[in-house]
């Protein structure tokens, strides 16, 4: 009957909706009364809940290389739901057969899971509030307290087995770190046994102060050897100016010079007795003293500094052998030093690690016996005194609500689907054309409207 257009006038909106008043206040009417009728014939439902609190024991260590062996400390209220929610835990609850979906389902639609102040509770503390809709008071309470029972357990289970996984992988850590640490300790033994930095320590103090002699000795050599050079190089060019006669005996030069002090007593004495084993008449014939003297004390000289040099070059040869074997000696020492410090470190190390893991065991052991109170029911559920409350009077005028508007779009739906008459087609400014059942001619149909309204003032 309507036909879309680009305009659409309000007062055709009201007529719309004035014709299908009736329908609309009949359809809330009887959607409200439908609806309380139904909540007025469903039976009271009681409501009751038992509160879990879950309190795990967390140990804690100031070691970063064994907090790893430390298993996390509580449980989240999502993984607690889920343990709630089992099938096996719903089963031992409720004492219904685990293969039984349908039954569990319907028993599942009558429960809920509250967390209980989670933004206040410390680290590894939970508490959960279950709560079980039945018909009867007595049976929601014992539902109630079943089910938050048969969830600690499962819960304690849990976390038990979270828990001696963790000293299980603490046991065998500790085991490892023992065995290395053992094995380190074994290796600094048999170093022990074989330990010879003592004896080369005393052997390098040796070739150390054999070294010390040699130098101040080859030091003595040098000065022995200039003076006698010196001595020798003096005599050898007095013995060369003299012409070598003497107008004497060498007994009466003898006694000349010991008389001028040329010559001590000692020396005179020696080359007295000198002179005695001299064959006969060698003594005369005009031999001057002080020349044989002379080269008797050059050819000392000689034979002196041909001993020190003698003895300094074997100093020399002993020094530099003296010297390898030093430096074999502190290398031999330096790598055993090097050797003792890594063992020492390795074990230093493995009994670090040792410690800081067997420090955690009766952390570890501790937690082990109390997780099993850690999961408790604090709060078990009583029977409900006063049913759930249904709010009828809401859930009526919501009903009625919905279905006024319901039945509103209905009618405006059928105006706008209406389909007008062929043979009239359409009237002037788009509206349609009807026949006048009392005349019989057509009329729009705004002049009929038009005229129900004058009839109705």
């Amino acid at each position: 009957m309507y036909e879309p257009r680009d305009e659409i006038s309000l007062r055709e909106l009201y007529l719309i909706f004035r014709s299908g008043l009736l329908a609309i206040v009949l359809a809330a009417l009887v959607a409200g009364a439908a609806a309380y009728l139904y909540l007025g014939s469903r039976p009271d439902r009681y409501v009751a809940g038992a509160t879990v609190q879950v309190n795990v024991p967390a140990p804690s260590t100031t070691s970063e290389e064994a907090a790893w062996l430390l298993p996390p400390a509580g449980i989240g209220f999502s993984s607690y739901a889920a343990i709630a929610h089992r099938s096996d835990v719903l089963a031992a609850a409720f004492g219904v057969n685990q293969s039984d979906v349908a039954r569990l389902r319907e028993l599942a639609g009558s429960l809920e899971l509250n967390p209980i102040d989670t933004s206040q509770q410390a680290r590894g503390q939970l508490a959960v509030a279950h709560l079980v809709t039945a018909p009867d008071p007595q049976e929601a309470a014992q539902r109630a307290n079943a089910w938050a029972q048969a969830t600690v357990e499962a819960t304690t289970a849990a976390l038990s087995q979270s828990v001696n996984a963790n000293a299980d992988a603490s046991a065998r850590e500790l085991a490892q770190r023992e065995a290395e640490l053992n094995a380190v300790r074994q290796q600094l033994t048999e170093f022990a046994e074989q330990d010879d930095r003592n004896a080369v320590g005393a052997q390098i103090a040796v070739h150390l102060q054999l070294q010390r002699d040699a130098m101040m000795r080859l030091a003595e050599l040098d000065n022995l050897i200039a003076s006698s050079r010196a001595q020798r190089d003096l005599l050898q060019s007095a013995l060369e100016a003299r012409s070598g006669t003497g107008s004497g005996s060498l007994e009466a030069q003898l006694r000349a010079m010991v008389g001028s002090g040329a010559l001590d007593e000692g020396t005179a004495a020696q080359l007295e007795r000198a002179l005695a084993q001299l064959p006969p008449g060698a003594t005369t014939g005009g031999q001057d003293l002080l020349t044989l003297v002379t080269r008797t004390q050059v050819e000392t000289l000689t034979s002196q500094l041909a001993g020190y040099l003698a003895e300094r070059e074997q100093l020399r040869v002993t020094l530099n052998g003296s010297n390898g074997e030093y430096a074999a000696l502190r290398t031999q020492l330096t790598e055993m030093n090097q050797r003792f410090e890594q063992l020492e470190l390795a074990r230093r190390t493995a009994l670090r690690a040792y410690e800081s893991v067997s420090a955690l065991t009766p952390l570890i052991r501790l937690q082990q016996g109390m997780i099993g109170t850690a999961a408790k029911v604090v709060v078990p559920a009583t029977p409900p005194i006063q049913p759930e409350a249904r709010s009828r009077l809401t859930l009526t005028l919501a009903a009625a609500l919905v279905a006024g508007l319901l039945a509103t779009l209905v009618v405006f739906l059928r105006a706008a689907v209406r389909a007008p008459d062929p043979d009239l087609g359409p009237g002037p400014h788009g509206r349609e054309l009807e026949i006048d059942q009392v005349s019989g001619n057509p009329r729009r149909t705004s002049d009929r409207i038009d005229g129900r309204l004058a009839d109705e003032r």
